[in-house]
């Protein structure tokens, strides 16, 4: 990651700046998504339940390097899920925003429903609500973008599999993608 100074800068981020969800000694899968990207939703329903079990098995780490070039709907989402990663949250709640994801550009996710989602998955200190209220990681989610966006040109989702770039395609096909993440 190029040196830039953030500020602030969210904990229990990964040196590169995703959310490390697993055994940091399993396997990686580091996967680039936007919660208002309708390809990650279908991703996700196709493969979450998959890419959950490897998880929870420990056969697999996923890091989720999340994108917001989708708009001030995905700012605003990114700097939840930064705020649940550092209250050890963040996939839940990654898996509730893409449940709910609203239509791109449609003027959702926003700070009531970000507030909502995040109690559905345990989110509800007061520390969690005044930093969605404020937007206190949306200039570091904005520039971490611009970082990931040089990573990942293609768009999402996108996934690299241990330095290998993997086939989008196989994002969604499940029966490929399983036999790519059990070789």
């Amino acid at each position: 990651m190029d040196h830039v100074t953030l500020t602030p800068t969210p904990t229990h981020h990964t040196v590169e700046g995703g959310v490390l969800v697993g055994d940091s000694n399993a396997r990686r899968l580091v996967i680039f998504e936007d919660p208002q990207c309708p390809y990650c939703r279908q991703f996700e329903e196709s493969s979450g339940d998959f890419l959950h079990r490897e998880v929870t098995d420990g056969a697999l780490a996923i890091e989720y390097r999340m994108r917001c070039f989708l708009g001030i709907e995905s700012v605003r989402a990114d700097n939840a899920l930064a705020l649940a990663a550092e209250a050890g949250r963040f996939d839940e709640l990654r898996r509730e925003l893409f449940a709910a994801q609203p239509p791109e550009n449609s003027g959702g996710f926003t700070i009531s429903d970000l507030t909502e989602l995040g109690r559905r998955v345990g989110l509800t200190s007061a520390d969690y609500v005044k930093g969605v209220q404020e937007g206190r990681y949306e200039p570091w989610v904005v520039e971490i973008d611009r970082i990931f966006q040089e990573q990942d040109p293609q768009g999402t989702p996108a996934a690299v599999l241990e330095h290998e770039p993997v086939d989008s395609r196989l994002l969604f096909d499940l029966t490929a993608l399983q036999a790519l993440l059990r070789r």
